[in-house]
């Protein structure tokens, strides 16, 4: 029998990376579309503010809660603070950070920075919101953000790629042990998206909105929350995106490869010449 989609009305949402980007087109429509209370958590405070004031509206209700997911300390308080708000339903955890370039010059606290935030605090968060979905019985949910990007390997993109693939293979086996449990597990893999990510890794020199497989955060956080609702297992946006991550699985290494290398070394910064 198939199960009604999650009803967001009136219950706590957490929405970390919720300052800028997808994150934050999330949050919104959370609050203006599904009539919900949302934990915004990210590390820029003034921006949480503002989006707390943006989306005032007198009936629900948006928590900033400043965090540094780097930060195990950080984790460990954001869970203290937000389940003494009130009951959560759901918890989309979509903060990530990326490194454009070549592998060998990422400097290792960078490294240690972005795995702690894309890989180790998610766990952590997942495994700590599954089991409060449990044992509340309220048919919460989890929603994992990752990216088309692990879905094979990605030149320039290594590591980035490298705990994207993390998170869909682990969201997915997560998803299948907890089925029938009391707990949604969901994976949202979208292709680009045209947000100040793009911008600060310097791939907007190569990508922009309107382009093949890069979607407004807009467009894209509305896909997302269909997907979390109806408790797909994973959702990739969008026919395009879709096609290409069939043909990303499909395609032999020593084809797909040098493909997607030419298409990340066009947005390289040039090297200084002699």
């Amino acid at each position: 029998m198939k199960r009604a989609p999650v009803d967001f009305r009136g219950q706590w949402v957490l929405v970390t990376g919720a300052s800028s980007g997808l994150g934050r087109e999330m949050a919104k429509q959370l609050v203006q579309e599904h009539g919900a209370n949302v934990i915004a958590v990210a590390r820029r405070r003034d921006r949480l503010e503002a989006l707390r004031d943006e989306l005032a509206n007198g009936t629900t209700l948006v928590h900033p809660l400043v965090a540094d997911l780097a930060t195990p300390a950080d984790v460990t308080r954001l869970v203290s603070e937000a389940t003494q708000l009130g009951e959560i339903r759901g918890a989309i955890l979509n903060a990530g950070v990326t490194y454009y370039g070549h592998a060998l010059e990422q400097d290792l606290e960078a490294f240690d920075k972005l795995l702690a935030t894309n890989v180790t605090a998610l766990v952590h968060l997942c495994q700590h919101f599954a089991r409060y979905f449990q044992s509340k019985k309220n048919d919460g949910g989890v929603l994992l953000v990752s990216s088309m990007a692990g879905f094979a390997p990605l030149p320039y993109q290594a590591a980035y790629a490298a705990t994207k693939a993390f998170v869909t293979s682990y969201g997915r086996s997560l998803a299948y042990e907890l089925k029938g449990k009391g707990v949604n597990v969901s994976v949202f893999a979208p292709g680009g998206i045209a947000t100040e990510m793009l911008e600060l890794s310097g791939l907007n020199r190569k990508f922009k909105a309107g382009d093949v497989g890069i979607m407004s955060a807009e467009e894209c956080a509305r896909l997302a929350l269909d997907g979390f609702q109806k408790r797909r297992m994973l959702t990739v946006p969008g026919a395009s995106n879709k096609l290409m991550a069939a043909g990303m699985k499909l395609a032999p290494n020593g084809v797909l490869l040098p493909a997607i290398a030419k298409i990340y070394e066009g947005a390289l910064p040039e090297e200084p010449k002699g």
